[in-house]
């Protein structure tokens, strides 16, 4: 209770200041729909403090952008009240313009609310209110007309302190348009961005502290708030039509952050996130809204386009009152050919717990569903030869035929069969190899529309689909916003059958030097051979070339036969033996010829073996294959020889890879696949089945562990340096499993140390796979640079880690005192610490300044003489001191210079 009191004692405090100081303005947006064709119906959306009676905006000027402006009464009476101190106004008006263009709507209001922790703060009071819209007026005799997006999702929503927030603008646009998102800094008038604006992860930055705006789906996320008040976001969402930007939406909203209790946790929702179906399904699907907090009631709600559109929109059946937690509500929406489109829907979820139970907001949860509806196949296309073209038909009536986006047909032709995957939420054929040959079409012959294509020529295996077209008209019904349906299945045809097909390349036994393949071909057909001008005898010659393109085409010995006449040519098959079907691939062409006619010869398309290459791996194998064949391969059977010389079928893909898993490594494995594919001819058999040749192989661990992650630790962390320290740099390193799938066979470790950055490692240790600590004790110096490597059973070494470089720690000192008087007691003058000096550049002087002695030595070893080797006499002498250190650069640093005295003392 002490919560809620405090709570709302803000709020009223809040209210009073607001009151005081007139504050007014939390959002808003300018939406337009075009009426005319020069005149629009704007309306003015703000949502504003209801206690601020002062600031109460009874009208707005609204600036339409061709230097006119109007002043608009509010709409919706006084406002309509929310909860929270929160008002909703409405200003409507319509406006001709004098031609077309484009244009800005603009609004400016003098006052924000106070206290916006992100714009001014604290300041927020004394900065205008600005939104706008640009809209585009296109030709609707050609463009069609352009109305603005609606915005379904009001622009004032609630989060809470380290609780992960979500918001969706839920853009809805009537024309079809496509739209994007993009967050931008909030305006106070015309170009003038507000000041001192932060983003709201800004605030208290840090690393659990961002936010992100999805481009494509509008879904704002902030993980997570980090401080209560309210915040302001500005996003833009743009139009754009057939790729061209024609508007744009400035919706400024506003974020209340507020101090949730820790015990309470926003709901969570389960839906699909993207569905596609084809126009006349119905889709239905289960929204379940949870909460992990007991005895809370959840309230959940739909918005979006599917329930904006004119005929059957969609139905969210929820409970009328809130309910508790794991209770679903139901999607339905029964599409129709109208909802065709080529942009998604998208629907807004929203699920709200009940723990503020004096408000009707509590702490939400969204979830968006995008939907597509698409147009459906053309069914039962058949391309079949006339004497002069292809004829193209397919099943009529066509499902959405009399609806009034569907504009007619295309078709669609590729040389050569393809086999392209059903996919309902991709529509066309653009990319796919296909031409449009013909553009729209309505044409039909009783039950079947139908289509010719003339521009065909011999040999060519010509493939045809069917496209369904859809668009939006003008007034002068000129397209927009075009969109195509799903792909018919595909039909193939030939416009001649003069060259015979290859149709089987197998291999039937796999060996270096006595393998064999199984060669298949077919006749071809009398009529187009002419067999009246080309009499005579034929001969049918089977050559063969090397390699996947081999053009070097030899005839085979025992491949050549002759018939006098046509109808007796009856070979078509042929093995072809003696062959390295091993380590070799051939490539077969088929020609048959007339010995005295005209253009009496005809020849097919070439043809290889599958070959299939296996690759061994540690405990695996990797088979790849390849093949150039002029039909096309779909599938492929991948098979495993056992030990009793059977098969035993590992998979089937569609693609040309396969990785077998499990194996011994050191154990031979062999495979072989199988492919079927298709000319898609119907007086072609289907599938054509040809299989590779055998090959084997034995896995082996060729692939090396990962790096450790390597860290250094030196004796200058310590607290106490002194001379005789041992100098020794500390390494370890972690190395797991779940980061690296190579973890598993590790046998070692080996160190790498250079003491000069950027040149050689060289090996200082090998280490069992167990140990993860190494102490690299050294002479003189700690600076260097590591890396480190682990290798496997196999002897595999990974990649090195990342180096590690540390520096020495130099330190120098000095004392003030020695007596050189042979005691054997600091007799020489030498420093107190010396460690990681390189050289120096000391200098003694006298009290006159008469130089008395110097060295570079940093062990210094002064005996109290001078340079001439005499005994100085006891007294105070000064000294100048330049110190230098070695690097891992490989260059010597100078340090500070050193300056003192020394006391000299014999005492004799």
């Amino acid at each position: 209770m002490k919560f809620k009191t405090s709570f709302f004692i803000t709020f009223f405090v809040i209210g009073m200041c607001t009151i005081m100081q007139a504050t007014h303005n939390r959002a808003g947006e300018i939406t337009y729909e075009q009426i005319s064709d020069l005149t629009i119906r704007a309306t003015i959306t703000t949502y504003t403090r209801t206690s601020s009676f002062a600031a109460d905006r009874d009208s707005l000027e609204l600036f339409w952008g061709d230097g006119t402006s109007t002043t608009i009464p509010r709409t919706n009476g006084d406002g309509t009240e929310l909860p929270n101190d929160i008002k909703l106004n409405y200003y409507i008006a319509e406006h001709t313009y004098p031609t077309r263009g484009t244009y800005k709507l603009s609004m400016e209001d003098p006052n924000r609310i106070a206290g916006i922790l992100n714009v001014d703060f604290p300041n927020s009071v004394n900065i205008p209110f600005y939104i706008e819209t640009t809209l585009t007026l296109l030709d609707t005799r050609f463009q069609g007309a352009n109305s603005s997006a609606v915005l379904l999702q009001p622009p004032i929503d609630y989060a809470c302190i380290n609780e992960i927030f979500t918001h969706n603008p839920n853009a809805y646009d009537p024309d079809g348009d496509s739209l994007s998102y993009e967050l931008v800094t909030p305006f106070q008038s015309e170009g003038d961005e507000v000041p001192n604006y932060l983003l709201p992860d800004q605030v208290r930055p840090g690393e659990d502290n961002s936010i992100f705006l999805d481009p494509v789906t509008g879904d704002f996320r902030w993980d997570s708030p980090k401080i209560s008040g309210e915040f302001n976001i500005t996003i833009k969402i743009k139009e754009y039509r057939e790729g061209r930007l024609i508007n744009n939406i400035i919706r400024d909203m506003q974020i209340l952050v507020r101090t949730c209790p820790e015990i309470n946790d926003p709901p969570s929702i389960q839906s699909p996130d993207e569905i596609c179906v084809v126009a006349g399904e119905t889709i239905e699907f289960e929204v379940l809204a949870t909460d992990s907090d007991s005895g809370q009631l959840l309230t959940t709600t739909a918005l979006g386009g599917p329930f904006e559109v004119d005929t059957k929109p969609a139905q969210f059946i929820t409970p009328q009152n809130p309910g508790p937690s794991g209770v679903p509500s139901r999607f339905i929406w029964q599409t129709d050919c109208s909802h065709i489109s080529k942009e998604f829907y998208q629907v807004v979820f929203k699920s709200v717990d009940d723990f503020f139970s004096t408000e009707q907001s509590g702490l939400a949860t969204l979830k968006s569903v995008r939907i597509k509806v698409v147009g459906p196949s053309p069914e039962e296309v058949v391309a079949e030869r006339t004497p002069s073209a292809v004829k193209i038909s397919w099943n009529a009536p066509y499902l959405c035929e009399d609806d009034g986006l569907f504009q007619g047909f295309s078709v669609w032709r590729r040389n050569g069969s393809s086999d392209i995957p059903r996919d309902t939420c991709r529509t066309g054929l653009e990319g796919l190899g296909f031409e449009q040959i013909i553009f729209l079409t309505k044409d039909r012959e009783g039950d079947r529309y139908v289509a010719f294509d003339a521009d065909v020529g011999e040999g060519n295996i010509y493939c045809y689909r069917v496209l369904g077209e859809y668009a939006q008209l003008t007034a002068l019904n000129n397209p927009f916003n075009k969109v195509e349906s799903l792909p018919s299945e595909e039909s193939c045809t030939r416009f001649d059958e003069r060259d015979p097909l290859i149709i089987k390349v197998s291999v039937m036994s796999t060996d270096p030097s006595s393998g064999n393949i199984d060669v298949r071909w077919t006749l071809p057909n009398p009529d187009d051979f002419d067999t009246l001008i080309n009499p005579g005898p034929y001969t049918i010659t089977l050559s063969r070339a090397t390699g996947f393109s081999g053009t070097n085409f030899v005839p085979i010995p025992g491949a050549t036969f002759v018939e006098s006449y046509f109808h007796h040519l009856s070979d078509t098959i042929f093995v072809d033996n003696g062959l390295n079907t091993m380590s070799q691939v051939y490539r077969y062409q088929v020609s048959i010829e007339s010995s005295n006619g005209i253009n009496s010869r005809a020849v097919s398309m070439p043809a290889t073996n599958v070959f299939l290459s296996a690759t061994g791996r540690d405990e695996s194998i990797s088979l790849t294959w390849d093949f150039n064949v002029p039909w096309n391969n779909s599938s492929y059977t991948v098979f495993q020889e056992t030990s009793s010389g059977s098969h035993d079928t590992l998979g089937v893909t569609s693609g040309r890879d396969f990785l077998v898993e499990g194996l011994l490594n050191g154990v031979e494995y062999c495979f072989l696949v199988s492919s079927e594919g298709s000319y898609g001819l119907r007086n072609i058999r289907s599938p054509l089945v040809n299989e590779s040749q055998r090959a084997c192989t034995v896995p082996v661990d060729t692939i090396a562990p990962c790096a450790p992650a390597l860290n250094v630790e030196t004796i200058c962390a310590k607290p106490i340096l002194f001379a005789e320290q041992i100098l020794v740099n500390t390494l370890s390193w972690s190395y797991s499993a779940p980061a690296c799938s190579q973890a598993t066979d590790l046998a070692a470790f080996n160190i790498y140390y250079t003491p000069i950055e950027g040149e050689s490692y060289e090996v200082i240790a090998s280490l069992p796979y167990t140990t993860r600590v190494f102490e690299h004790q050294l002479d003189d110096v700690i600076a260097g640079c590591y890396v480190i490597t682990a290798i496997d059973s196999s002897g595999n070494e990974s990649n090195i880690s990342r180096s590690f470089c540390v520096e020495n720690c130099p330190s120098y000192e000095l004392g003030n005192t020695f007596t050189p008087n042979s005691d054997t007691h600091n007799d020489l003058f030498v420093p107190r610490v010396n460690l990681f000096i390189e050289s120096i550049e000391m200098e003694i002087y006298n009290r006159w300044g008469q130089l008395v002695y110097k060295t570079t030595d940093p062990e210094i070893n002064w005996d109290g003489k001078n340079l001439n080797g005499d005994k100085l006499s006891d007294g105070t002498y000064f000294y100048t001191c330049k110190v230098f250190e070695k690097r891992i650069s490989g260059e010597i640093a100078q340090t500070d210079v050193l300056s003192g005295y020394i006391q000299l003392l014999r005492g004799e």
